[in-house]
């Protein structure tokens, strides 16, 4: 694709937008930024690119029927709602809109490993990267762990090799406009109900995130999860690539794929040999990290990886960042932060991972998912709820109507830690899993888990 001197429109100017506009800037081209927010600190980056690189800008109120005319492609970003007003306008006109990623794709080259699901897409896009950068340290190729997970794929896509391996984090956001994307590999991790209030309804969501095989081949393979019955072979809309399922539960197994037999994680590649590789490499806590390394596990051997460098990679692998991510222990009491639980399946994840009595904190922006399921394990697992945030309303009405009471509400992430510390006894785990998005008090879930994490890291040993 080439961009040079093409007037290419850029909707969105966060992260996404602004990795964009600079790929585009350093090809030659002329990227035209929308925004519908207007404040100080957007304008004031804005104008430096235009003094600086010639870029144009329209935010805040700007007529799209105006502005749209001239452009020769849309490139919006994850923040961008399909029944977005100017998007009408620019369909009017015929002029394609798609997503960062479909860009990248278009432009770059290499092979791809796309990463998506519900839950555990950031921490087996990790593994998966961590996994390949060993096994390519010696090979003429380069590996690049980008998308969803932090670091937009059209950071690097222009100086993409053909030999180069990109292992793609990939949100339902973004699928929403990726008419010609087609992975090597695609591993899907689970489908749980999420972002509804975008998507509006489970099934539809779904079938958003099961779009990603539509144009896989006959050479390329799908790592999917057996146990769910949203990620069957027969609900995908293609049939032509190999799938591969993987499962933590003892009683049933795969066909293709990878599975649990006592300690060790068998895998099935359809090569005539079942591979074995101990279950104990995986250092993370919970089955569902036993699953997350079983995805990555598969992708890497598809590609080629050794065993042996498969399971040295597993073994020295930390985590994820803000996924039941360990803290520090004070007074016998464990805090851990799982900032990156934005939906209810997350924290029931986190909630199964422990067997010590809990003190759970959720609260945040009410995604309008269903309760139930967290709430009924809630009762069973923790002995105390503190809520926070637009949702806490909700949940502590979910809550009560199951016969729990024992919760408490404050309004910020220091007073929570404050009341937890006065609340919390030794053999106790605190656990820090919003199964909300941040986006009430804070830019990230990012942002929310250092807050927490820096309160806790600075608490006294003595006192509260």
């Amino acid at each position: 694709m080439d961009v040079k001197g093409k007037r290419i429109g850029v909707y969105g100017y966060g992260i996404t937008g602004q990795a964009v506009a600079s790929a585009l800037m350093a090809k030659g081209s002329i990227p035209v930024v929308f925004d519908d927010r207007n404040v100080e600190s957007l304008s004031a980056k804005l104008e430096k690119q235009r003094d600086e690189n010639g870029l144009e800008y329209h935010i805040g109120s700007w007529d799209a029927t105006e502005h749209f005319a001239s452009l020769s492609t849309l490139v919006i970003s994850p923040g961008i709602w399909q029944d977005n007003p100017n998007l009408d306008v620019a369909r009017r006109f015929g002029l394609e809109t798609i997503s960062e990623i479909e860009f990248a794709w278009r432009v770059g080259k290499g092979t791809v490993i796309a990463v998506t699901g519900s839950n555990g897409k950031s921490t087996t896009t990790a593994l998966a990267g961590e996994i390949m950068k060993r096994a390519y340290a010696e090979k003429k190729g380069d590996v690049y762990v980008v998308g969803n997970i932090g670091s937009p794929y059209i950071g690097v896509a222009f100086n993409l090799k053909p030999e180069d391996v990109i292992v793609l984090e990939v949100s339902s956001f973004q699928l929403e406009a990726m008419p010609t994307f087609n992975p090597h590999i695609a591993i899907f991790t689970n489908i749980t109900p999420d972002h509804l209030e975008r998507h509006g309804t489970f099934e539809n969501y779904a079938a958003i995130k099961r779009s990603l095989v539509s144009l896989m081949t006959e050479d390329d393979c799908v790592i999917y999860n057996f146990e769910d019955e949203n990620l069957q072979p027969s609900m995908f809309p293609n049939s032509a690539p190999r799938y591969l399922g993987f499962t933590s539960a003892a009683q049933s197994f795969p066909e293709l794929g990878a599975w649990l037999d006592n300690a060790e994680i068998l895998a099935d590649l359809g090569k005539g040999v079942v591979e074995r590789y101990p279950q104990a490499m995986v250092k993370l806590k919970g089955l569902h990290n036993v699953e997350n390394s079983m995805c990555a596990l598969l992708a890497c051997r598809l590609m080629g990886v050794q065993s042996g460098t498969i399971i040295e990679a597993v073994e020295g692998f930390q985590g994820f960042p803000h996924r039941i991510e360990f803290v520090r222990e004070l007074g016998g009491v464990r805090w851990y932060n799982d900032s990156k639980a934005t939906n209810p399946e997350s924290t029931v994840t986190a909630l199964r991972a422990f067997d010590e009595p809990i003190i759970l904190i959720m609260g945040g922006r009410d995604k309008g998912t269903p309760l139930d399921a967290l709430a009924r394990l809630a009762r069973s697992k923790a002995e105390k709820v503190v809520l926070f945030g637009e949702a806490a309303d909700r949940f502590e009405t979910e809550m009560r109507n199951i016969g729990f009471g024992n919760i408490e509400r404050a309004s910020n992430i220091e007073d929570i830690v404050k009341l937890v510390r006065r609340a919390a006894t030794p053999g106790r785990i605190v656990l820090f899993s919003p199964a909300c998005a941040s986006f009430d008090m804070f830019s990230s879930f990012e942002e929310r888990g250092n807050v927490f994490k820096g309160i806790v890291k600075n608490l006294p040993e003595v006192g509260v």
